[in-house]
């Protein structure tokens, strides 16, 4: 008995010292080191149920951490992966069209097919969006004196006047203010192009980034099984059915909500962008290319995108028109996304119940996004006898 009261006691005392040591050399501990050696004191006791919790407890944490520090390095390589992890069906029914063709073979197909795409589109869309940069820099100078009138035609208005806000001095305080922030826009000018020089490597490193990303989607398709297996076998045995299973499950639903996602931002980009045109607002693909990216944030995108093509209808004409038919157009392009596109292409594809997708469209999308798909996706099993399709 008192042997092992002396072991505890040394065991005490050694793990206070160990924890003195820590304390005093923490500027040279690192997350990697702190992980290591939790593994290190841990992996004995596995066996151990809590033992066990701990060790998973502190890989998701290191790969937290690890994901994080080195989020730009990764970057590349995740786009690469997801891009391969999406496409990896094609690659089963290229294999079924032709015995000869291997799966080496099918993803340089993939591969060089997207690039051709890619390429395509920047070659159609580039000199539109080029020529809308260009209005837009242009009309910059001129901002002051359009801010200038727009006000002029404000005070001028008879409720203005009828208010007392049409005199002299009112006037005159306005426009002298607007004049001395034209001098802001050089200044920002200025420092926008000073920024740009600075940030030269950030941009040779993104692209850089961009060349690397169909090199690394192609190899990921390529060995897309092996890497699968690998990540199986670091399961332990008794989980890795249902694992697999849930796995296999997620991985469909976020493949079939990215791919129905991208469908509906393309179809709300040509949307807006028609029917802005139609309204003659300026910019008008540009605003549309703005509403459809912006679709991807809850809520908060929509009121972004919105007030962006206000912003650009003050300096038009016929203000007070053209922002009512832009609400009108932001209203219908939203009951469209979130009354048709969103049930249709993507509650379809990840096999949810309209009643459940309005559900987490408006209850759950402002906090969570696209991961309450995924989540309602599990749970609709418990909801469908309350929400049957007919």
């Amino acid at each position: 008995m008192s042997d092992r009261l002396t072991q505890y006691f040394l065991l005490a005392l050694a793990s206070l010292l160990v924890i003195f040591f820590a304390y005093e050399v923490r500027e040279v501990l690192s997350p990697l080191l702190i992980f290591i050696l939790a593994v290190f004191m841990l992996y004995p006791i596995s066996e151990n149920f809590y033992a066990n919790r701990l060790i998973w407890i502190c890989v998701i944490l290191f790969v937290a951490w690890f994901a994080k520090t080195l989020s730009g390095l990764l970057a590349p390589f995740i786009i690469g992966f997801v891009l391969a992890y999406l496409f990896e069906p094609l690659i089963g029914l290229l294999m079924r069209l032709h015995a000869r063709i291997t799966r080496s073979m099918a993803a340089l197909i993939i591969t060089l097919f997207g690039v051709g795409s890619v390429i395509l589109a920047v070659i159609f869309i580039t000199p539109l969006i080029t020529a809308q940069l260009s209005a837009l820099a242009s009309s910059l100078s001129t901002l002051p004196e359009q801010a200038e009138a727009l006000v002029q035609e404000i005070l001028s208005h008879p409720l203005a006047v009828q208010l007392g806000l049409n005199s002299q001095d009112i006037q005159e305080s306005v426009v002298e203010w607007l004049r001395t922030r034209s001098d802001d826009i050089g200044s920002i000018s200025a420092n926008a192009i000073s920024a740009i020089a600075s940030s030269f490597p950030q941009l040779l490193s993104a692209i850089i980034d961009i060349v690397l990303i169909p090199f690394l989607a192609y190899y990921f398709l390529s060995d897309l099984p092996g890497i699968k297996e690998t990540i199986r076998q670091l399961v332990p045995p008794q989980y890795r059915n249902m694992a697999q299973d849930y796995a296999t499950l997620g991985g469909d639903i976020v493949r079939q909500y990215l791919r129905g996602q991208l469908i509906v931002v393309f179809i709300l980009i040509m949307f807006y962008s028609v029917a802005f045109s139609l309204i003659k607002l300026r910019y008008s693909f540009l605003v549309g290319i703005i509403y459809g990216i912006m679709s991807f944030v809850p809520y908060i995108g929509g009121i972004i995108a919105f007030l962006s093509s206000v912003l650009v209808a003050v300096f038009g004409e016929n203000v007070a028109r053209t922002i009512l038919l832009i609400a009108i157009i932001y209203a219908a392009g939203h009951a469209l996304e979130n009354f048709v596109l969103a049930p249709k292409i993507i509650g379809d594809r990840v096999k949810l119940n309209p009643i459940v997708l309005f559900l987490a469209i408006f209850l759950f999308g402002y906090f969570f996004g696209f991961l309450v798909y995924c989540w309602l996706c599990h749970f609709q099993r418990f909801l469908s006898p309350f929400c049957v399709v007919t």
